[in-house]
C-alpha cells in the first residue's frame, strides 16, 4: 500500500513538473533576445525542472515491480 501511495504522489508530481517545463519553454520562446537564445534564468529553471523530471522517473522505475509487463508500466 505504501508503494502505491508513493507512486501516485510521484506521478502527480511528474505531471506538474511536465506542465511547468512546457510553460517555461513557452515563456522562453516569447522572451528570446535573439533567435536560438533564451534568458539565462529561464534556461536554468528549465534545466532544474528537467533534472527533477529525470529523478522522478528513476524513482518511479524503482517502485514499479519488475514482474509488470513494460506496456503496462507505460500506462501508469
Amino acid at each position: 500500500m505504501g508503494a502505491d501511495l508513493e507512486r501516485d504522489r510521484l506521478e502527480h508530481r511528474l505531471r506538474r513538473v511536465t506542465v511547468a517545463i512546457a510553460a517555461l519553454h513557452q515563456r522562453a520562446s516569447e522572451h528570446r533576445a535573439k533567435p536560438g537564445t533564451i534568458p539565462r534564468q529561464l534556461g536554468q529553471a528549465i534545466a532544474d525542472f528537467e533534472a527533477q523530471n529525470a529523478a522522478i522517473n528513476a524513482r518511479l522505475r524503482d517502485l514499479t515491480p519488475s514482474s509488470v509487463h513494460p506496456a503496462i508500466q507505460r500506462r501508469r
